[in-house]
Order: structure tokens, then C-alpha cells, then sequence
């Protein structure tokens, strides 16, 4: 069985006639404290609405109501469990989704062969005190794992951008209830929703993921390579949240997008084919390659940036290394080619910052580092110096593929290579200003290339 990805709740049988006709095609009725007349009455409202929309009715606690009144599926919780006659819904052909929290709540909805398994709440919740924590998105993956193809709901504090995350990462629909009948448009509101689910609805976009590892959420933010795979590119999301970079990069308005995400907790996601074009390098040359989108892989990895330069999870560094490890070997990409957006793009970028921990990439053979030598007594030289060493500066930095006219004047554009260059090689001192550790660290880098050679 499958569900729709977007799974809507309403309080009362009146919203159905505002909101199924943008499109809503799955719908609980989670009606509270009325009289049984009156739940009789919005229940077959709700079904006759429904089914003039072809939207699928589940009737939220009163099963034998809903019974009787010809309804095929209900939601139970695990305090209705207990009262409700699991024999006589399954004899009267009616379906039953279940509430769960814990392992032993999963085990009892598992040994009911419930017909969908609701987890929640996945974030903190405004309809009401809830006993539990946060379940957050790794738990949706682990409990779709312990499922297999029973459909698994993800509910609980969802908003467009957390329902897109809450599919990314495994299950089949998403619930909501505030986020919609509490918005001042509703209406507008649920077309948001629609939109936002639409590529889990069809299916549109999927694809078998490149990485054993990895998740597939479609972005449709691609197009056709036009240069053979020959770098990788490495990225900081920029944003507060993961789930509102996943929005983002999977948002056709937005026009961008990378091959990967790697979620705070290790979780990888990939939005796009390897074989296409991601849209994530903008304005941006190496080595002479000024299509770098056609020339790489790009894989972003969440951190808030320079708004909070914390440290990168461990767990996620981990997965970045694994995955890096994983495109290099694949597409034959050199340590050299394993680059910062900030490289590439240097004055316009800096990610993934001076904070990302590239040595413990190079721990698993994956990129360059270079040991720091403070070259006690070398000159120091700046933004308006000339000569010999400004000049063999700016060959070592083209050389190496940062795009740097050769001049023999430290201008604008020498000080932009110099601090992406330190932003990467030499972290310690970022400041444009190429210091005796700063050109000893380039010149052993140039070296190194010839070494390949």
C-alpha cells in the first residue's frame, strides 16, 4: 500500500471542502470531545467529501463509529488499542494506522500488522504536551528499517522544509496539522505542502544513488555535463537549519543545488545523478577550467557558517570522508583536485571555511594538507608590493590552478587567491597577506604536483 506523501489532519469536517480542492488526497478526521450525533454527522460529511475529491478519510479514535458509517481505515493510538476490536475492523475490510513512540510501541503496531506505522513527534510540537522528546530524522530512517514496506508517517512540528527532510530520510508521508490550520491562507498553505511532497507523490526525479550509502532526495536543480568528472568540491550550507538548505537546494526557484548533502549526524543524501551538472560552483575557475559545474561533484555539508564557526560533528566529518573517499576512487580524482568552494571561487566564497577540519579528510587519503614551516625571516609581501617575489608568488598560485593574472603586482585579486589559499592550507592566519609560512606551504604544494607527474 502506498500513501500519499502529504497527510493532512483537520479538526473538524468543515475544512475539507477549503481544502481538498487544492489537492489534498490523504486526510484524518481528528474529531475531540463532541457528542456521538455529532461525530456521526462530521464523519459522513468528511466521507462524502472525500469521496466526491477521490481523497482517502481516516477516521482518527472512533472506530466503531467509523464503521459504521462504511469508513475503511482508521488511526489508532495506543490507549485506543486497547478498547478497540482489531478482529471486527479486519473482518469489515478496514485498514488501521497506529501511533507509536518507543520501541514497544513499534513492536505492538509491528505484531498488529498495522497498515502504517505514525512516529512522532519528529520536532517539538505545538498541538499539545507530548510525554516524549523529539524523535528527530535519524530515528524515522531506524524505524523504516524495522518496517520494510509498510508505509511509515512521520509526524510532529512538520513544516514544508522539515517534510522534505522527514521523506529525505525515509518516511512515506508527512503528516501536519497547526502548520496549515493555524496559518492566516490555508489554502495557500496546503499548496505549499503539495508542491513541496509533489517529487515523493510520482516519484519524479528518483534514481538509483551513486554512493551505496547515501539516500536519494531529488532535487530538479540539474542539467547535462558537458566536461568529464576531474575535481570535487567541497561546500558549507550557509543556513541555520539543514532542513531549510535541503528547501533550498531542491527548490526549483532557488536554480541551485549539489550532488550531495551530508547531514550533521552523518546522514548522506544525494539530490542529483552524478552523470548531471549540479548547479553549485556559480562563478568559479581551476586550472584553467572555467565550467567547473561540468568539471565536478559538489557535496555540501550542513554547518551554519561564519553566523556560528563552530566545530564540525565528528560523525559528520566521518561520512564527508567516506563519501570523498568513495567519488575520488570512482572518478579517478587527485589529492590536488579535492577543492574549496572558496578555491575556486575566491572573494566570492569561503566555504567551507577555515573551521573545516581538512586534515582528518587527508587522515583517510582524501585531499591535501601541507605541513606549516614558519620560515623564520622570509619576507613577508602585500597588497601593493611589485617584483620578483610578487611575481613568483602569482606563478606558484596559478600553477597550483587559482586564477591569478601574473602581473608582478600584489593587487586585488593576488589577495583574494592568497586568503583562499590560506583558508585551506594554512588556516591559523587568514589575511591575504603572503607570510614566509604561506609561501613555503604553497611552494611544497607546487612540488607536489610534479611529483605526480
Amino acid at each position: 500500500m502506498r500513501l500519499d506523501p502529504f497527510y493532512l489532519i483537520v479538526d473538524d469536517a468543515d475544512w475539507l471542502s477549503r481544502l481538498l480542492p487544492q489537492g489534498v488526497k490523504l486526510v484524518q478526521l481528528r474529531v475531540k470531545d463532541r457528542a456521538e450525533h455529532d461525530l456521526r454527522a462530521q464523519i459522513a460529511t468528511a466521507r462524502e467529501i472525500c469521496a466526491r475529491h477521490g481523497a482517502q478519510l481516516v477516521v482518527n479514535d472512533y472506530w466503531r463509529l467509523a464503521m459504521e458509517e462504511g469508513c475503511d481505515f482508521v488511526h489508532l493510538g495506543q490507549g485506543d488499542l486497547d478498547a478497540a476490536d482489531i478482529p471486527a475492523l479486519r473482518r469489515a475490510g478496514v485498514r488501521i494506522g497506529v501511533s507509536t513512540h518507543d520501541e514497544a510501541e513499534l513492536g505492538r503496531a509491528v505484531s498488529l500488522s498495522a497498515d502504517y506505522v505514525a512516529l512522532g513527534p519528529i520536532y517539538p510540537t505545538l498541538l499539545k504536551q507530548m510525554d516524549f522528546a523529539p524523535q528527530g530524522l535519524a530515528r524515522v530512517g531506524a524505524w523504516k528499517a524495522r518496517i520494510g514496506e509498510t508505509p511509515l508517517v512521520a509526524i510532529g512540528g512538520l513544516t514544508p522544509e522539515r517534510a522534505i527532510a522527514a521523506l529525505a530520510a525515509g518516511a512515506d508521508s508527512a503528516c501536519v496539522v497547526t502548520d496549515i490550520l493555524r496559518n492566516a491562507e490555508p489554502e495557500a498553505r496546503a499548496r505549499e505542502w503539495l508542491s513541496a511532497t509533489q517529487p515523493w507523490r510520482e516519484r519524479e526525479g528518483f534514481f538509483e544513488p551513486d554512493y551505496a550509502l547515501a539516500r536519494v532526495c531529488p532535487s530538479p536543480n540539474h542539467g547535462a555535463r558537458l566536461r568529464p568528472v576531474s575535481s570535487l568540491v567541497l561546500h558549507y550550507t550557509g543556513m541555520q537549519t539543514g532542513e531549510a538548505a535541503l528547501a533550498l537546494l531542491c527548490n526549483p526557484r532557488s536554480e541551485v543545488s549539489a550532488h550531495y548533502v551530508v547531514e550533521e549526524d552523518g546522514r548522506v543524501l544525494q539530490l542529483v545523478p552524478e552523470s548531471r551538472r549540479a548547479w553549485h560552483a556559480g562563478i568559479s575557475y581551476w586550472a584553467g577550467e572555467t565550467d567547473m559545474n561540468s568539471a565536478s561533484i559538489g557535496i555540501e555539508v550542513v554547518h551554519p557558517g561564519y553566523d556560528d564557526p563552530r566545530p564540525y560533528p565528528a560523525a559528520q566529518i566521518e561520512a564527508t570522508a567516506a563519501l570523498a573517499k568513495d567519488i575520488c576512487r570512482r572518478h579517478a580524482i587527485p589529492p590536488e583536485r579535492v577543492l574549496a568552494h572558496s578555491d575556486i571561487a575566491p572573494g566570492r566564497k569561503r566555504d567551507p571555511g577555515e573551521f573545516f577540519p581538512w586534515e582528518e579528510l587527508a587522515r583517510c587519503g582524501v585531499g591535501r594538507v601541507v605541513e606549516q614551516n614558519p620560515a623564520l625571516g622570509a619576507t613577508t609581501v602585500s597588497l601593493g608590493d611589485a617584483g620578483a617575489k610578487v611575481a613568483s608568488l602569482q606563478r606558484d598560485l596559478a600553477a597550483y590552478g587559482y586564477r591569478v593574472d601574473q602581473t608582478g603586482v600584489y593587487d586585488a585579486q593576488t589577495v583574494q587567491a592568497v586568503e583562499a589559499f590560506q583558508r585551506h592550507f594554512r588556516r591559523a592566519q587568514v589575511d591575504g597577506r603572503a607570510d614566509g609560512e604561506t609561501r613555503v606551504a604553497l611552494a611544497r604544494l607546487v612540488a607536489t604536483l610534479g611529483e605526480r607527474v
